[in-house]
């Protein structure tokens, strides 16, 4: 195992949106939660890195949206694609990023739903990795609903 960050490029479809961003986690999370759905038209697979740890290559396109009291998401603003989540009084400590934003995902393996409470049954991932509910992540991340 390297000691060396695990740094990674990625970007949008357009190209308008390009960064590079360390992982602080070697494996992906899919979100099933329903704004994550709808924005995304299936479940969100991300990766973790510290907003402040992120260089912007090309940042002309990204655009962010306050989508609940917490978070943000970002994407780009000429071809619309879901490119970040993170929370919002709290950029530099998060930023979620789509695993297939990234220009090499190899090596990123899959480490936990979250939101698995409200999957849809529609679908269904063979997998035996970790579930965890809506509320185990709010106590996880230190969020109340009044938040």
């Amino acid at each position: 195992m390297s000691d060396e960050p695990d740094r990674r490029a990625g970007g949008c479809l357009c190209g308008k949106v390009r960064f590079e961003i360390t992982l602080s986690e070697p494996d992906y999370n899919i979100c099933h939660c329903d704004m994550c759905r709808r924005w995304g038209a299936g479940p969100f697979m991300a990766v973790h890195g510290r907003g402040d740890d992120v260089t912007w290559l090309e940042d002309e396109g990204l655009a962010w949206f306050r989508s609940s009291k917490w978070a943000e998401r970002g994407f780009c603003s000429n071809c619309g694609a879901s490119l970040f989540y993170r929370m919002a009084d709290h950029p530099q400590m998060m930023l979620v990023a789509s695993i297939d934003s990234l220009d090499d995902a190899s090596g990123i393996a899959l480490g936990r739903h979250i939101y698995c409470d409200v999957q849809p049954e529609r679908y269904a991932f063979a997998d035996d990795t970790p579930r965890v509910t809506e509320a185990q992540l709010m106590e996880e991340l230190g969020i109340t609903q009044s938040q």
